[in-house]
């Protein structure tokens, strides 16, 4: 992760009771069954989420109609150990294509026994979205964000383990 300043940085951590590789393959081919059905952004709710396995694959959301709506881009592969994502989405939740003005989100998956594993996140590079960027982090690090989100991803884990 390149140097960013504090203020550009969201940072959230969880332990999920899957393997490294259980943990990845939900977040990413899985991300549908645990995400919050209340976080989309196009005007119908997703039916699916897609994340294209491999470095330039695209990350969106689909709705029952077949309609896409664009999160972001793969910017690094490596399974099961970290995914990079680009987060294309601005303030008012728009999809700007610019990758000058994305920002980045790194998911890595560290295993700590065969059935735990630390899960870090790291959205980063937020200036990239205009002067306004310390609000989009303070939203992005507050109630109903990634913290959130992550809490459903253990969620969806422990699911495995039901």
């Amino acid at each position: 992760m390149p140097q960013a300043t504090e203020k550009a940085i969201v940072y959230k951590s969880v332990r999920v009771p899957v393997s490294a590789e259980r943990a990845f393959s939900i977040f990413v081919e899985q991300m549908e069954t645990w995400w919050p059905a209340s976080h989309h952004i196009a005007p119908n709710p997703f039916q699916t989420i897609v994340v294209e396995p491999r470095v330039g694959g695209r990350w969106y959301e689909r709705d029952a109609q077949g309609n896409d709506c664009s999160w972001g881009f793969v910017r690094a592969w490596d399974p099961p150990c970290f995914i990079t994502l680009s987060w294309h989405l601005q303030q008012d939740w728009s999809f700007n294509p610019d990758l000058s003005h994305a920002s980045d989100l790194d998911i890595r998956f560290t295993p700590e026994s065969a059935s735990s594993t630390l899960v870090e996140l790291t959205h980063y590079n937020l200036e990239r979205h205009g002067e306004d960027y310390v609000d989009l982090r303070d939203r992005l690090d507050g109630p109903g964000a990634w913290g959130f989100i992550l809490e459903e991803f253990v969620k969806g884990t422990a699911k495995e383990q039901a």
